[in-house]
């Protein structure tokens, strides 16, 4: 039987109520964070169809990333991007991203919402979209915008959990820093919007990333994020092949024991003790928080070496990830293709390669390791 929210934490792992371990295996759907303020695939296929499909791959949950704007916006959605869903034409992108929710969360998928960016556009060429702020968006707008959600969709316990703000970084007006007390403090923001939400809805998992893309949460060892229900804290790092590893080498470049130690210092050490003889020199801390890797992928042209090798890593760490992305075609308001998807053009089918076979082997790996365990 799946198991069923509301959901918290222990000991490194999330559990349900009757402290089952829950491997958050997930799907990015973008779209609603880009230009076009909707998910991409409604001029293919059906919702409810692309929520079947998500769940015949074999994913149990879906990370949907959406724009400060996307929220605020009023005009509706263009009707060619709605062509196998007529009955969303006319609707506003909140009002279609309330139908993914509701249908996604019927098929049984759980949801975590992500604040990708604050203008609708692709992520990171518009790095005003650095900070959970600019000189447009206040701090205050930011979390208003996010309670607005989490009181929308409170009825909804399918929706888990708010991953608060999307690869933190250097931008314009500045860079993101974990704990100076300065307006750059991400740390202090995560705490102040975290508390909040869970002041509206005490059941989310308060999702925070780590600065410098994701990938660097070394600081939360000195200075972790400190909740009012502590117990619904998620870390989330992103991993690609290209993030720096050590000596200078990308990640894609190491071995697999340079891997280990390289991301077991930059944030695994925070996650479950499973790993203690693995890790000769990583020191881990003594109350570990789930990790969730919100965003790991590669295209179908790269080399099997990196994802073999963080399958792996997952596996034996016994972490949450989410595949980046479900998504096929044209990028919103671009001539790029979108390579990196694991369903075919129509939207109806998952895509025989590779990275699809992978990353199968790692769920029923996860499921099998975890299918009975008490905790």
């Amino acid at each position: 039987m799946p198991l069923q929210p509301p959901f918290t934490t222990n000991d490194g792992y999330i559990v349900d109520h009757l402290g089952k371990r829950l491997l958050l295996q997930s799907v990015n759907w973008y779209g609603a964070s880009d230009a076009d303020n909707v998910v991409m695939g409604l001029e293919h296929n059906a919702i409810s169809s692309i929520a079947t499909l998500i769940r015949s791959i074999g994913f149990n949950s879906v990370r949907l990333p959406f724009s400060n704007q996307m929220v605020q916006e009023l005009e509706p959605i263009p009707s060619e991007k709605l062509t196998k869903n007529p009955k969303l034409k006319g609707k506003s992108p909140l009002a279609v991203f309330d139908v993914v929710v509701e249908t996604l969360a019927t098929e049984g998928l759980l949801i975590i919402l992500n604040n990708h960016t604050t203008t609708s556009v692709w992520c990171c060429s518009y790095d005003n979209n650095a900070l959970w702020f600019d000189s447009q968006q206040t701090i205050e707008r930011w979390i208003k915008d996010w309670e607005i959600l989490v009181k929308r969709y409170k009825h909804i316990p399918q929706m888990i959990g708010v991953d608060l703000r999307n690869e933190v970084r250097s931008g314009p007006l500045g860079t993101a820093n974990w704990g100076k007390k300065d307006d750059f403090d991400w740390h202090q923001a995560a705490e102040i919007a975290g508390n909040h939400l869970l002041s509206i809805n005490p059941n989310l998992l308060i999702i925070v990333e780590g600065i410098n893309y994701a990938s660097d949460l070394r600081q939360a060892r000195m200075q972790p994020i400190q909740l009012t229900y502590p117990k619904q804290l998620v870390y989330s790092p992103h991993v690609y092949s290209w993030f720096g590893g050590l000596d200078d080498k990308s990640l894609g470049q190491l071995s697999y024991s340079e891997l280990c130690q390289s991301l077991d210092d930059a944030w695994g050490y925070l996650g479950p003790k499973v790993f203690q003889n693995n890790s000769q020199n990583t020191t881990l801390i003594d109350k570990p928080v789930p990790l969730w890797i919100s965003e790991i992928g590669v295209g179908p042209n790269d080399q099997p070496k990196f994802l073999t090798s963080m399958c792996r890593y997952i596996q034996e760490r016994e972490l949450s990830w989410t595949w980046w992305p479900l998504n096929v075609g044209k990028k919103p308001n671009s001539e790029e293709i979108e390579t990196w998807g694991i369903v075919n053009s129509k939207w109806n089918k998952p895509l025989d390669d590779w990275r699809l076979k992978l990353i199968q082997q790692l769920m029923s790996t996860q499921n099998g390791q975890f299918k009975e365990v008490n905790h």
